[in-house]
């Protein structure tokens, strides 16, 4: 497959101006820098509220980036920063050719994301260019989406046959952007634009503006596509969703770095070490033997569906490929490993060398038709992927994987054809140390427990990490991450867990919990059948015990209905949320306590107010400080506090302990005959508080709109009250949805009516805007399931408490809610466990919300002392041992997020994914607002 050339407009020209200045032109720019008068770096605002005619102060931002930056303007000099604000809802600036010219720092505000967007319809545009006078620059947390050629462009003056003076854009760091939507491609670099670190970067959706239904070979469109730039570093990035390939670098680029990322679903292949380049890109004074890339590294990658090669080289010397997992790789052809030839123009000039001396080590293959394939073509009088041997070894391959050497001096005319993996190994020497078995790996790259084991691999200098990031211990394992392995969800039928993880049945609570108490008359049955024929008397006994029960019905009935239990009676006795977990499992407890944290509560006046939320800054930190779960975290208490009883000092003194790691803010909402507007606009002012002023809600990345957990006060979510009181809105969950709410954790209610006949599950509801409580049933959350309905409702544990008993007959209410009448024992903290909350299909991960009325006087001292300190304690030393089980706590958010986890089929532990989809809020000092903020992202000039 061979490189597509752009038309010459499109070759870089940045520098031609200045290479072809007169002297008299020269003259005059160094007369303005000899007389301009020193300046400090400074910094400037912009606002899409600002105005060009302000002074780009904090106060008095300009309004367009192109104005700040603008050399008519004489405003940035070197080493300013220039800072763009995000306000909410209008965080988008519809600019195109951002330039930097300068040495500068252009950047989102902290706690915001502004959005650069340049109309894909606008010819010759990138969103963001920076020149070769700007090298050391640095580009950050900005949303930067379409250009009709590129997303972020490094600018050139070097040409091949000038002077070794001329350079391109170099040194410059891009980290923490969203490159999305793009023409062509995300990050274009051009000749000797060295030294350009791209770290925590996504990059997704490039090719748009080619029409609909282009080929796969018509395109140009990657995701990062460097030509001749050295020294590139990419790290800890997403890149996903590319109409051509991943990244790649080529044209004599070299020591480049590619480590830590995750390549996925690309039109032609994953990542490409050299590939082919006109031959008027590479410079064959410093790369006399035209090779396409020189000393390339590319390690702990996942690469994931590809159309062409997962890892390829071109004409590549010295590459390392190492510890990559390489999943689904030639869905259209070549292999997982590929060894490809560059033509290079077919020019006679060129070199067109086969990769030499490279080293592939340590690398999973899973799911590819063809694991290796090396190349050879019978055009130009023959030409080969390879010279010698492909070092390869310590690699391993699922079964069933072909291999192909189409070098026709290779030394065994067998190998031209494909071989299984053994004759591969035995014939051509190759992966002498080499694996094959069922390797298989979860959506995450991960292997799981039932999978074959893959390694030992072979040690390597400088690799002491793996994808994530965390040290690898012990034995080198083969793929990209570490010793861990996922457990696989394959269990025998009828098997549940109990409290202590051993198995029970499944189809009723065994144990003194489960015991129904024995109806009266029931010793009387067994006297009387010893005694024999009954007599008169014994017959009036029998009667009187039939009165006994039809009484103890006619009471229990009262009392069921008198605690709205009929409602959800049904769906507890069928026990239907189980599920068994694989003996030998290492389970996980999500433990999240919610708060409807009321400091207002009773009305007790502001003084009072304040007491009661000191109380909390004061002692949460007394009673967190001894006690940590399985990843070294304190407990955290998630804070739904009332919009209706706003007070900032409250919300700052909270803000405080989130800052801390010991808690995270929500909205809770108590109303009353409400419509659909008014709801909107109490829940959106909140919210735009929450977020701006006390940075305590963290904003979506590309509409800048606050995202929070929600708890309705009164329980009456969706106007499910059967008095109609203490809400009004019948269309509430689509209300929530569209202002930000991505979970509700209200539930459990019982016994109160608004309680659902849905219990102890994690499902999603959908709104019948014309009727209320349309969360009474809902579809549940299931590994691999579709995000459909209008609301995710997670629930805690609810049931009967068997070892409670009204009259020391009736069981009690379990309800989890934690007051000082009812403390948080053992007995019951097993029964949370015991009810098996999860996401259908991932059983091991247990879900338990408890809540509480945090601020009410009476319940504090057991809430900040002795009991909850106890809990904790029993919590960490029985569901925290390391191998039965794994104890995290967790916020609402945290544990929202590790449910989408969950259904985007992630396994293993679940830490990990607290940030999986909404990121923790800044929670900034009070008197610091916030506002806003996204993210963004162009294959262009084809070098």
């Amino acid at each position: 497959m061979h490189q597509h050339h752009a038309p010459s407009h499109e070759t870089p020209v940045a520098g031609a101006a200045g290479r072809h200045r007169g002297p008299f032109a020269c003259m005059v720019l160094a007369l303005l820098v000899a007389v301009a008068p020193p300046l400090g770096a400074r910094e400037w605002f912009v606002s899409t509220e600002g105005s060009d005619s302000n002074d780009g102060s904090r106060e008095r931002p300009f309004r367009t980036i192109g104005h700040v930056l603008s050399p008519a303007n004489y405003l940035v000099g070197h080493g300013d920063t220039v800072t763009l604000r995000a306000p909410p809802g209008n965080r988008t600036y519809n600019e195109c050719d951002v330039r930097l010219r300068v040495r500068l720092v252009l950047r989102s505000h902290p706690g915001e994301r502004a959005h650069i967007h340049c109309d894909i319809a606008t010819p010759e545009t990138v969103v963001v260019q920076v020149d070769p006078t700007a090298s050391g620059s640095r580009i950050s947390t900005l949303e930067l989406s379409g250009g009709r050629v590129y997303g972020v462009m490094m600018q050139t003056n070097w040409y091949q046959g000038g002077p070794a003076s001329e350079h391109g854009a170099s040194n410059v760091v891009l980290e923490d952007l969203l490159i999305r939507d793009t023409g062509r491609d995300g990050i274009k670099i051009t000749p000797k634009s060295d030294n350009v670190t791209i770290r925590r970067v996504e990059i997704r959706n490039t090719g748009a503006a080619y029409p609909p239904g282009t080929p796969v070979d018509a395109m140009n469109a990657d995701g990062i596509d460097n030509v001749n730039g050295s020294g590139m570093v990419v790290e800890d990035s997403h890149i996903h969703d590319i109409a051509t390939t991943g990244l790649y670098f080529k044209g004599g680029a070299a020591d480049v770095l590619i480590q830590r990322n995750r390549i996925e679903n690309t039109g032609v292949a994953g990542i490409l070490v050299g590939f082919d380049t006109s031959p008027e890109y590479l410079d064959p004074e410093v790369n006399p033997g035209w090779y396409e890339s020189v000393r390339g590294v590319v390690r702990n990658n996942l690469v994931r569906n590809t159309g062409y090669s997962g890892i390829g080289l071109y004409a590549a010397k010295d590459a390392l490929v190492a510890n990559n997992t390489i999943v689904d790789a030639g869905r259209r052809g070549h292999a997982g490993l590929y060894f490809g030839i560059a033509f290079q123009d077919r020019e006679p000039h060129a070199g067109r060398p086969p990769s030499v001396n490279p080293r592939l080590v340590n690398n999973l293959v899973v799911g590819s038709g063809r694991c290796v394939e090396i190349r050879h073509s019978s055009e130009m009088g023959g030409l080969s992927a390879l010279d010698g041997d492909p070092g390869m070894d310590y690699n391993a391959y699922r079964n069933g994987c072909s291999f192909l050497d189409a070098r026709p001096g290779n030394g065994d005319p067998r190998l031209t054809l494909p071989l299984p993996f053994v004759r591969w190994k035995d014939q051509s020497g190759s992966d002498a140390h080499g694996l094959s078995g069922e390797f298989r790996v979860d959506e995450d790259g991960r292997l799981l427990a039932t999978a074959a084991v893959a390694g030992p691999g072979v040690l390597l200098d400088g690799l002491e990490d793996d994808i994530t990031g965390s040290l690898r211990i012990g034995a080198m394992t083969i793929g990209a991450f570490g010793a861990e392995v996922q457990p696989a969800p394959a269990v025998a039928p009828g098997i549940a867990p109990t409290g202590d993880g051993t198995p029970a049945t499944d189809s009723a609570p065994s144990g003194e919990d489960a015991r129904t108490p024995a109806g009266p008359g029931g010793d009387e049955a067994s006297a009387a059948a010893a005694r024999g024929p009954w007599g008169s008397s014994l017959a009036w006994v029998a009667l009187a015990a039939a009165l006994a029960l039809l009484l103890a019905g006619a009471v229990t009935a009262y009392l069921l209905h008198r605690r709205n239990v009929a409602g959800w009676l049904f769906s507890w006795l069928r026990q239907d949320w189980r599920a068994p977990v694989p003996e030998g499992t290492t389970r996980h407890l999500l433990f999240c306590f919610v708060d409807h944290y009321e400091p207002g509560w009773g009305q007790p006046g502001h003084e009072r107010e304040c007491e009661r939320v000191a109380r909390w800054q004061r002692d949460l930190p007394r009673l967190c400080e001894g006690h940590r779960d399985a990843d070294g975290r304190p407990p955290v208490h998630s804070f739904f506090f009332p919009g209706d009883e706003y007070r900032p000092e409250h919300i700052d003194s909270l803000v405080e302990l989130c800052r801390m790691g010991l808690g995270e803010i929500e909205i809770h909402l108590h109303h009353h005959d409400d419509t659909e507007a008014t709801l909107r606009a109490k829940l959106a002012d909140f919210a735009d508080t929450l977020a701006s002023r006390h940075d305590a809600l963290p904003r979506d990345p590309v509409t800048g709109q606050p995202r929070w957990a929600f708890i309705h006060g009164d329980w009456a979510l969706d106007n499910s009250h059967p008095s109609g009181n203490h809400c009004g809105v019948d269309n509430e969950l689509t209300v929530l949805r569209e202002e930000g709410c991505y979970a509700d954790f209200t539930f459990p209610a019982a016994p109160d009516p608004c309680q659902p006949r849905t219990i102890n599950r994690i499902y999603r509801a959908t709104d019948d805007p014309l009727k209320p409580k349309s969360h009474d049933t809902g579809e549940r959350v299931r590994v691999g399931g579709k995000s459909d309905g209008d609301l995710m409702i997670i629930q805690g544990p609810l049931g009967l408490r068997w070892k409670s008993r009204k009259f020391g007959l009736l069981p009690r209410i379990e309800n989890s809610d934690i007051r000082a009448v009812a403390p948080p024992s053992r007995d019951r903290i097993d029964a949370w466990v015991q009810t098996g909350i999860h996401v259908e299909g991932r059983p091991e991960w247990t879900f338990v919300k408890i809540h509480t009325h945090g601020a009410e006087d009476c319940d504090m001292d057991t809430l900040l002392g002795a009991p909850m300190d106890q809990a904790y304690d029993y919590l960490e030393s029985r569901y925290n041992d390391g191998q039965k089980w794994k104890l995290h706590y967790v916020s609402a958010r945290e544990m929202y997020n590790i449910v989408r986890a969950a259904e985007d089929g992630l396994a293993g532990d679940p830490n990990r994914c607290r940030d999986y989809e909404v990121p923790r809020p800044g929670y900034r000092a009070a008197g610091k607002a916030v506002s806003g903020g996204a993210m963004a992202e162009p294959r262009a000039v084809a070098l």
